[in-house]
């Protein structure tokens, strides 16, 4: 797991799965939707995406897609400034019409700021504006005694 980036906070650490994760319950997905939006968050602090993979099930297209755009970030040398989300408490919502193999969904909204991607001279290559209380649907599988993201998708 990385520990450092360009975009990491002084004194940041990457996120922990919490123990409220650990059952096969909506409270228990709601605390791990939580916790894989952190982990989206430290991939963008440190334009490494190795941390949140680990959390991604096959089916979850948007998941191994930011993953892969995550990585190809890194390959260029370039990294992000920004793009940091603030994660607010997960709720519940219904699986229906997700057909990806999901025990619970959930939505959690963020409040994503101001992301720019800086090339290895310092250059900017791209940016983007923030996102204020952006919405996520995360719909989770619980196996071998862990959740993995199984569907994500923005939400209106």
């Amino acid at each position: 797991m990385p520990l450092t980036g360009h975009n990491v906070k002084p004194g940041e650490k990457p996120p922990v799965y919490p123990a409220a994760a650990n059952a096969r319950t909506q409270a228990a997905a709601n605390a791990f939707a939580e916790f894989y939006m952190h982990t989206l968050d430290w991939a963008y602090a440190t334009t490494n995406p190795s941390y949140m993979k680990h959390y991604n099930g096959a089916s979850c297209g948007l998941c191994n897609g930011l993953a892969t755009g995550i990585a190809k970030t890194a390959a260029e040398k370039h990294w992000y400034l920004g793009g940091r989300l603030t994660i607010r408490p997960a709720t519940a919502t219904p699986i229906a019409p997700v057909t990806a193999p999901a025990d619970y969904c959930s939505v959690v909204s963020v409040d994503i700021t101001a992301q720019t991607v800086v090339d290895k001279t310092g250059s900017i290559v791209s940016g983007e504006a923030a996102h204020p209380n952006f919405r996520w649907k995360l719909c989770s599988k619980w196996t071998v005694g862990t959740w993995h993201a199984s569907y994500f998708a923005g939400v209106e």
